[in-house]
């Protein structure tokens, strides 16, 4: 990897955090203050990167207990921040554990779960899969508890997918602890997040089971399932998965794979939406169309947005798959779908102009892969010098 490419990742890294965090910034900041707070960042982040390329070169580990101390924080930020949320007192703070709230009670009560409202007056948009998913921590009487299961498990993953530990805290360091709108949907006990971390838990199952026995690729497959009717715009991940997996496997395992993975989410899926199931799951679909409402109605961006993310997940067929090229797939779609709103709102809403926080998957889809391709140097030149060495025609010293 050449120069230009490596600063090319470093900018792109600065740039999904910024994309992120300056809202925030500057809707509790000064202008001249959230300036500064951004450029030190952003200062801290390529200055991190440097001393992080330099680190991994040396072929070290950083211990355990360096990810512990960083949970420990995020915990210590809960601790604090939590409570506040509940009040409601910061710009009536974040109504994504009520969701999960009030559509778990109405199903404890047998009633239909979509008929209620948040405390903000917002119709409640997670999907069976992540009520399901919850349902044990509202037994609990405390939904926000789910975070710490899948924060803590995210982070065994994280370590795991990286080749270095060096590079995973320094994710999960920049993206959940430092990155403001990922750190308040955490802290409101939001599950916004949660739902892109158990996804990529199970797609990352998912796949290392691929050459596995039966009994392994199964649980797997039905994770995967079950997670993916936690939003919609996680369908999409299906595509650059279905192309990852037929070039990884024989096509009849990939289609009893599948015929699993689609069963398993529609059996958790309908049955909520009975007696009229394709009906009330459609109109519950609809609800997502009124985040468009600022753009060109003529452009039908319900429709044309998904198609065309779709229309760019389909080019995961043709190159060679992996898992990182399946976050960096995911980033890109799930970010033409979600940008339009986001930024129409910023524009158009007062209210709405610092709500950039739906953008923090497709960040973090896309440095998973980013950072996965900036480690990727440290391993080329560590291992061009042995290559040169080993050469017959290698000059000696």
């Amino acid at each position: 990897m050449n120069r230009s490419a490596r600063l090319l990742l470093v900018v792109s890294i600065c740039v999904a955090w910024v994309l992120i965090s300056w809202a925030p910034l500057w809707k509790y900041l000064s202008h001249t203050k959230a300036a500064v707070a951004v450029a030190l960042a952003l200062a801290s982040i390529s200055l991190g990167m440097y001393w992080l390329d330099r680190f991994n070169r040396r072929q070290r580990q950083i211990g355990i207990g360096s990810f512990l101390v960083l949970f420990l924080a995020l915990s210590a930020a809960f601790a604090t921040l939590y409570p506040v949320s509940l009040k409601h007192t910061l710009n009536n703070g974040s109504d994504r554990e009520d969701a999960l709230r009030i559509e778990l009670n109405a199903v404890h009560h047998h009633q239909y779960p979509y008929d209620a409202r948040t405390f903000l007056h917002n119709p409640p948009t997670p999907l069976p899969g992540a009520m399901l998913l919850a349902a044990p921590f509202f037994a609990l009487g405390h939904i926000a508890w789910q975070n710490f299961l899948w924060y803590a498990l995210f982070f065994v993953f994280v370590i795991h997918y990286f080749h270095y530990r060096a590079t995973a805290l320094f994710f999960l360091a920049v993206f959940l602890l430092f990155a403001p709108a990922n750190l308040s949907d955490f802290t409101s006990g939001g599950d916004y997040l949660t739902n892109f971390f158990y996804i990529t838990i199970a797609i990352a199952l998912f796949t290392r089971t691929l050459d596995r026995s039966f009994y392994a690729f199964i649980p797997a497959a039905l994770l995967l399932g079950v997670t993916l009717s936690s939003r919609i715009i996680y369908a999409v991940v299906l595509i650059p998965l279905l192309a990852l997996t037929l070039q990884r496997t024989s096509r009849s395992r990939t289609v009893v794979l599948f015929c699993i993975v689609l069963i398993t989410a529609a059996v958790v899926t309908l049955p909520i939406f009975a007696p009229h199931p394709i009906t009330h799951l459609l109109q519950q679909l609809d609800q997502n169309a009124t985040k468009l409402r600022y753009v060109p109605a003529a452009l039908h961006p319900h429709w044309t947005l998904p198609l065309l993310a779709l229309l760019l997940a389909c080019v995961a067929f043709f190159v060679r798959m992996d898992l990182s090229r399946l976050f960096l797939t995911f980033s890109v779609t799930s970010f033409v779908m979600l940008a339009p709103f986001a930024i129409t709102f910023a524009l158009h809403s007062e209210m709405l102009r610092y709500n950039f926080s739906y953008l923090g998957i497709c960040t973090l889809s896309f440095a998973l892969w980013a950072l996965s391709q900036y480690e990727r140097n440290a391993l080329a030149l560590r291992v061009a010098p042995i290559e040169i060495q080993r050469s017959p025609g290698a000059p000696s010293h």
